[in-house]
């Protein structure tokens, strides 16, 4: 009750995908092959025919033995996380690092205005978290719409919570170039794919890189503001422009990226900074432990 619940989307009776599109789910969730019918928490309420007569059931069978498979899933502010893994790590050490890094930023003051469909961006989603986790690029790619000079950042590695944080002074931030982004900001990346920015004093992005094949990925930001902020579209609209420009810089890059791992000479990896990139390394290394288990199932 009052909570939101995922389930593997197939029916358990013949492994059929129930729901091929987004969309509302009213009442049951039913089956197009042979109408077995789930309701919404995931429990089966028909199987018509399976026991040979419209409502019989074959001996030993229990409809309350049969429901969808569940899924782990929490929320934290607005954002919904499932995990496949049904031994994964307790949900709150996993959240922690994000939390200690949010510092006094408080996600429940904030509220969604703008969000931006970028569709799909021809790379690995791989490419574009090591892109924003490292801050080595951007006075170089975001040069016309940052203002945030390499030498104030820091690097950010706290477990699986990885990124870059840079503080300015108010004169710094007062001498930013207009329409840039020229304040302090903590740019955090969540292990695998979740990528969340703060920005003083009232603003923080999030979106979502979800893979859809080895060179191609889909991407969506939510902008919100503190809801003390001013919330006209007069207000959000620079503030959404600016985001498109600061994502299609990113995006270019790193399909061009994508392009030179295909060449020979990309095979030993290329280099990477100690003092910049080493999130770079670290979520690389995260990737590799994730992947030795069923590389090796013996590890």
């Amino acid at each position: 009750q009052d909570r939101i619940r995922a389930f593997h989307n197939v029916c358990r009776h013949r492994n059929l995908k129930l729901v091929d599109q987004p969309g509302h789910c009213s009442g049951l969730i039913t089956c197009p092959y042979h109408r077995w019918s789930y309701d919404l928490e995931g429990g089966l309420r028909l199987a018509p025919y399976f026991g040979g007569e419209k409502t019989s059931l074959p001996d030993g069978f229990r409809l309350e033995d049969n429901g969808l498979e569940e899924i782990l899933c929490r929320t934290f502010h607005d954002w919904v996380f499932v995990n496949l893994d049904a031994d994964a790590p307790d949900f709150e050490s996993f959240i922690a690092p994000l939390r200690r890094q949010l510092g006094s930023f408080k996600p429940d003051e904030f509220v969604p205005v703008a969000a931006i469909e970028f569709g799909e961006i021809r790379c690995n989603w791989k490419l574009l978290m090591e892109n924003f986790i490292e801050p080595y690029h951007v006075q170089f790619v975001h040069k016309t719409t940052t203002s945030q000079p390499l030498e104030d950042h820091i690097v950010v590695i706290d477990g699986h919570c990885l990124g870059s944080a840079v503080e300015l002074t108010s004169e710094q931030q007062r001498g930013a170039s207009p329409d840039t982004l020229g304040v302090s900001s903590r740019y955090l990346a969540l292990f695998p794919n979740l990528v969340l920015g703060l920005y003083h004093p009232d603003q923080l992005g999030v979106h979502l890189n979800q893979p859809l094949s080895a060179d191609a990925t889909a991407q969506k930001r939510v902008i919100y503001l503190h809801r003390d902020s001013d919330h006209s579209e007069a207000a959000v609209d620079p503030i959404r422009q600016l985001w498109e420009k600061v994502h299609r810089e990113d995006h270019n890059i790193c399909e061009r990226l994508q392009e030179g791992r295909q060449s020979d000479v990309a095979g030993p990896g290329g280099l990477l900074s100690p003092h910049w990139e080493a999130s770079v390394r670290r979520f690389q290394e995260l990737v590799a432990d994730a992947l030795r288990p069923v590389v090796d199932p013996a590890l």
